[in-house]
């Protein structure tokens, strides 16, 4: 065996030592307690979906206030001056 292997073992051995018996069921158990379930991960992408879809539907609606705003403010104009050529 070489000399790495053999301290590696050394190492293994001695940490072994320092768990208490069950450790790792009782971590695999744990994990699984606090591990999310499908349930909960559908709820969530569902609620991260309609947040995404409330933040788009707010700018289209933002962003098409403030077009129709500014293509009236033009329509306006061309109106105003329309009439006033046709007052001459």
């Amino acid at each position: 065996m070489k000399p790495e292997s053999h301290a590696w073992t050394e190492l293994n051995e001695r940490a072994a030592s320092l768990l208490r018996p069950g450790f790792a069921e009782r971590t695999v158990r744990a994990a699984r307690q606090v591990a999310p379930t499908l349930t909960s991960q559908i709820l969530l992408s569902l609620a991260t979906a309609s947040v995404c879809l409330a933040a788009v539907f707010a700018v289209h609606t933002h962003q098409t206030a403030k077009e129709t705003a500014r293509n009236l403010a033009g329509w306006q104009q061309i109106a105003a001056e329309a009439e006033m050529l046709g007052q001459l």
